[in-house]
């Protein structure tokens, strides 16, 4: 799978020769010196699996999240990012007959970075996830620093952008002192977007590959894997507004979806809907 993903990236990559708007993935195009654009995004995400061994269930996890994300174009090569999530989380969990429901809602982590634009193509991401949302609720985790390199390009009728990052999770503690190590996950995207006047079609697929999770310093033999995620969705331009809905669903191991890892961002089926607004001051 490792080198499936690679190669897929490197192909994309060597093609890469304008800018493409898809909804999961980054361009390389940074915003204009002193223009700043101000979105909100919404996403609902579903994760459902069934217990299956000495005891019998179903469980059901869903995710809301509300997302402020802010950019400020410092120079038309440097653009700098600010991102305010909400997570409201619901857990329905079913052994046998006894029913186990639970519910979280509250500041996850925001992030704060940028972007560095190589050249007109080719583009290098900061990512900076603080630890503002509470470990105990599973809303946030520690520190998280993430580097992507970005590659946007135009093969006609299609534009295409992708992106191959790396997230390192840092260790945190929860309220029992019990220690976490998450594993490192490397991600890659690609996305195609078909223009059509105002209105984009868009294709998108994402891949993460991650490592162990070690709980007190000791390893969890079943938290490493990877996930596939694809999505389907339009995008919508008039002058400085921006319009997006996308419907993403997973196709890979069950076991490494959102459900059980929160924060690999993988679930059975996500509506996203965003939209933004730019402006010069």
């Amino acid at each position: 799978m490792r080198k499936f993903l690679t190669a897929w990236f490197c192909m994309l990559f060597a093609t890469s020769i304008i800018v493409a708007e898809p909804i999961l993935t980054e361009e390389a195009k940074c915003l204009e010196k002193g223009n700043i654009e101000i979105g909100l995004t919404a996403s609902y995400g579903v994760d459902e699996w069934e217990w299956d061994g000495t005891f019998t269930g179903d469980n059901k996890v869903s995710l809301v999240v509300a997302q402020i994300p802010v950019k400020y174009g410092v120079t038309d090569k440097l653009q700098l990012n600010l991102n305010l999530p909400y997570r409201s989380w619901k857990s329905e969990l079913e052994i046998d007959t006894t029913k186990a429901d639970s519910d979280e809602a509250g500041l996850g982590q925001i992030a704060v970075g940028g972007k560095v634009g190589i050249s007109e193509n080719i583009a290098i991401g900061l990512d900076v996830q603080t630890p503002t949302g509470d470990v105990d609720k599973m809303l946030g985790e520690g520190t998280n620093v993430g580097l992507m390199l970005i590659a946007t390009g135009d093969l006609e009728p299609v534009k295409v952008s992708g992106n191959l990052g790396y997230l390192v999770k840092t260790k945190y503690e929860d309220e029992d002192d019990v220690e976490y190590d998450p594993g490192d996950p490397l991600i890659l995207r690609a996305a195609v977007e078909y223009p059509m006047d105002a209105i984009s079609l868009i294709g998108e697929a994402q891949g993460q590959i991650f490592g162990k999770t070690k709980v007190n310093d000791t390893e969890d033999d079943d938290s490493d894997g990877s996930t596939i995620d694809l999505l389907v969705g339009s995008q919508y331009v008039k002058d400085a507004l921006k319009l997006k809905l996308g419907v993403a669903f997973a196709v890979g191991d069950e076991d490494y979806r959102a459900g059980l890892n929160h924060f690999y961002d993988s679930w059975d089926w996500k509506v996203i809907l965003s939209g933004s607004y730019k402006f010069e001051i």
